[in-house]
């Protein structure tokens, strides 16, 4: 009977915990999947986390629909951070930490609390658990090779204006603020931990020369906010979700973070779109990491 009990004891941990690989197996660029290969982890050797969760193509009939609920994908986000990977290997010989869920957004959605990613599957629900998992392994890694980081989650919008979105978690009434007033909500924002102590303001951090939309806009890519858009005006604007709120510093932790939107037009509908966007991303963010002191000594 006891030996019953421990079968059921381990088949339920395995149900429920995420899929976390030895950290010793891990090779930076080499690619790690969970058993159904629904989620990809890419290992890294740069204190930098990208996640795409909605970029999914994947649909088993194993998994049912989600019925409610934001249920269109990110369309070619996958592709986007695939592109992102090869460009910071050629151009760096380095590689971020990746994770990519796989599946479709009709059925799961991983920038989401479970109950409504999953909607009751089980099978989906392990995978959110194992897209989640792998994030905090990324982090974890990065916290201990580096003692702090940068996270990115990835996705795209369909809004008319083609500007990338920068969420920090801030909505787009409070950016409408002026300097003073941004300045005091550093606390409310992923970027708090990056912010504290810096010799520049927030509200430089985030739509100053050295923010990242600034960065981006150098390289042609328009963004909001940066110093050209510090706000969206009457445009709508996608401020950061369940993802920001988990892995960005507003709540605490050394690793902050924004959402990251990208038009479909000028950066998702080509290859050749998302090959050039790649290629001033890992400038801009090398930049920016370098900056504000994200990188260790020996980058």
């Amino acid at each position: 009977m006891d030996r019953v009990w421990i079968v059921l004891w381990l088949g339920l941990f395995f149900a429920v915990s995420p899929l976390i690989v030895a950290d010793d197996t891990l090779v930076a660029g080499r690619s790690v999947f969970d058993e159904n290969r629904y989620i990809e982890y890419i290992p890294g050797d740069l204190p930098l986390i990208i996640s795409a969760p909605h970029g999914g193509r994947l649909k088993p009939a194993s998994i049912p629909d989600r019925k409610k609920g934001v249920l269109l994908a990110d369309g070619a986000t996958d592709l986007l951070a695939m592109e992102i990977v090869t460009a910071f290997q050629q151009q760096m010989g380095k590689t971020p930490h990746v994770i990519i869920c796989h599946l479709k957004r009709l059925k799961l959605d991983c920038n989401r609390e479970i109950e409504e990613a999953a909607q009751g599957s089980g099978e989906a629900e392990l995978a959110w658990r194992e897209f989640h998992g792998f994030i905090e392994q990324a982090r974890a890694t990065v916290i201990k090779n580096n003692g702090a980081g940068l996270y990115i989650d990835l996705h795209g919008h369909g809004h008319p204006e083609l500007r990338l979105e920068l969420g920090y978690l801030l909505s787009k009434k409070q950016l409408q603020g002026s300097d003073q007033e941004v300045n005091r909500l550093e606390n409310r924002s992923s970027m708090r931990e990056l912010s504290e102590g810096r010799k520049i303001s927030f509200a430089e951090l985030l739509r100053g020369d050295l923010s990242f939309g600034a960065l981006m806009q150098k390289r042609g890519f328009p963004s909001v906010p940066s110093p050209k858009f510090p706000h969206a005006g009457e445009a709508k604007y996608f401020n950061g979700g369940y993802n920001t709120r988990r892995y960005g510093s507003r709540d605490g932790g050394v690793i902050s973070g924004f959402q990251l939107e990208c038009p479909g037009k000028s950066v998702r509908n080509s290859k050749k779109n998302r090959q050039a966007f790649a290629k001033a991303f890992v400038a801009a963010v090398m930049e920016y990491m370098k900056s504000h002191q994200v990188l260790g000594q020996e980058e």
